[in-house]
């Protein structure tokens, strides 16, 4: 030591770089799946959740922007290591023991206030250059057994949720199967053409329109998140074990400046991972909501069919017209409206198969309200994004988070996302 600082050995600032240069290639991984995994929301193309299908990419591109930023980040100030390790070794080798601190201005000038990390005594030892995985495991795009069972109750039904299917069962499956969900195609089928002649509206369209789409992506979504901002936050705090390792060794200007500038990446990284957890959990309780009402309409919808559209049915051509579906008449609408009688009866039960559909559409409204919640968790992520932050009064609390609680203070509990997601904004430029 000499002049009042301390420098770190040559060995210390190499080690340090070389996790720098892990740590970029961790965040070109997680840069990688929020461009892939985080985007992916192609088959929420119902009516009801397009808008999250439509939502997903953009959201998921400002997650990639400032992770790549901190990819270019964590490169150059890997290289910056490097050249002020040689820069130090080259003074004291033309000046012996004796030399000032090195002005190089690679780590740019301390945030306001910001503590020499060299002067707190110990700290050093509590950090170290020992690289943590990121381990990223793709999800389930079913989702779990509450989106497949949502699929089960839609095949019992006679809809699918493939676009392709066009909506009723009955005209993919043979004429001979048997069984609940064949059984209701066809009821289904012969409604919707009754329902269709006396209203001008496919009974099906309306039910089943909206209710396209995979509801397992939101899940999907979720975990894909949930993973990225564990990651996020495992690489923080690998930052942070680094660069408190390199900086409680060295003291002066120049290591004030790389303390600082650590802290920012850091933290700034941190906010990023808060991001990726709130989105995560916008998804999760957006899909438990939207499912939970989609099994309430589901459960609606099949009264409905098993009551009203059955009878339906009955009243116009009776039972035997449900065997003719798909191998009778052409037309067999056409005959059993012919009788005045027959019409008013039917009349009857359109109108109680129009309250019953309008009391279906109620919930689907909700289900609006649930999808647009989503909405605006993610808008308020994207505002964190562009928002700004009261940098000195922020500085010496999280510097105590990390004394206090560790270096990965973030997934040791207590955290509020909410609160640290701000912290983007001290994110350096590259």
């Amino acid at each position: 030591m000499s002049g009042g600082f301390t420098v770190p050995p040559k060995a210390d600032f190499d080690a340090f770089a070389a996790l720098l240069d892990q740590q970029s290639d961790h965040f070109r991984q997680l840069t990688q799946w929020a461009g892939k995994e985080c985007t992916d929301a192609h088959d929420l193309n119902g009516l009801l959740v397009l808008p999250v299908m439509e939502l997903a990419p953009r959201i998921a591109a400002f997650f990639t922007q400032k992770l790549t930023v901190c990819q270019a980040g964590m490169t150059g100030v890997a290289g910056k290591a490097r050249s002020t390790s040689q820069a130090y070794l080259d003074a004291e080798r033309t000046n012996g023991s004796n030399f000032a601190d090195i002005h190089t201005q690679a780590f740019g000038q301390a945030l306001r206030g910001f503590p020499d990390l060299g002067k707190v005594p110990g700290l050093a030892h509590l950090g170290d250059f020992d690289d943590a995985d990121v381990v990223l495991k793709e999800p389930d795009p079913a989702g779990d057994d509450t989106a497949k069972n949502i699929s089960y109750q839609l095949m019992l039904l006679g809809a699918g949720t493939d676009p392709g299917a066009k909506g009723i069962q009955a005209t993919a499956l043979p004429s001979t199967t048997r069984g609940i969900g064949n059984f209701s195609g066809e009821l289904l089928g012969m409604g919707d053409k009754l329902y269709r002649y006396f209203t001008g509206q496919s009974l099906v369209a309306l039910l089943f329109d909206p209710l396209v789409g995979n509801y397992g992506r939101l899940k999907y979504l979720h975990e894909a998140y949930d993973q990225l901002s564990d990651g996020i936050y495992t690489v923080t705090g690998t930052i942070r074990k680094g660069s408190v390792r390199l900086g409680g060794q060295w003291q002066g200007d120049t290591a004030t400046a790389f303390d600082s500038l650590m802290f920012g990446w850091s933290m700034g990284s941190g906010g990023i991972g808060d991001a990726a957890r709130i989105v995560s959990d916008a998804y999760r309780d957006g899909y438990y909501a939207v499912c939970l009402l989609v099994q309430v309409a589901l459960q609606a919808i099949t009264r409905l069919v098993n009551d009203e559209v059955k009878q339906l049915v009955e009243t116009a051509a009776g039972d035997a017209a449900i065997e003719a579906v798909g191998g009778g008449p052409e037309d067999p609408v056409a005959d059993v409206v012919a009788a005045v009688w027959t019409v008013y009866k039917i009349y009857k039960i359109i109108n109680r198969i129009v309250t019953a559909v309008e009391e279906i559409m109620k919930i689907y409204e909700d289900i609006k309200r649930a999808v647009h919640k989503i909405e605006q968790d993610v808008h308020g992520v994207i505002a964190a994004f562009q928002a700004p932050l009261d940098l000195p009064g922020t500085i010496h609390s999280l510097v105590d988070d990390v004394e206090q609680r560790g270096f990965e203070f973030e997934k040791n509990g207590g955290w509020s996302p909410a609160l640290g997601v701000t912290r983007i904004a001290m994110l350096p430029s590259p």
